[in-house]
């Protein structure tokens, strides 16, 4: 099973390694917030806090702003 790479958890567990699965959605719906320019673009792109998978635009504006998550080898390979 291949996960979508537009995953909100999976990609704030890619730039929150060490926290639960969870926080790392709280923690980079936080950053997602502070950036005010980033917050702006994402809520024109329509998007709302409780979404499971970022748009494909979405995904990328935050990509732009925030840099790519530093990650492992696998990426966004396989999930359990």
């Amino acid at each position: 099973m291949t996960t979508n790479k537009y995953d909100v958890t999976a990609l704030a567990a890619l730039y929150f390694p060490e926290s639960s699965r969870p926080n790392a959605r709280r923690r980079l719906l936080k950053v997602l917030r502070a950036e005010r320019d980033l917050w702006d673009k994402l809520t024109a792109l329509h998007f709302k806090s409780w979404q499971r998978n970022f748009t494909p635009r979405q995904y990328e504006a935050i990509i732009d702003i925030l840099g790519e998550p530093e990650t492992g080898a696998d990426d966004f390979g396989e999930w359990e």
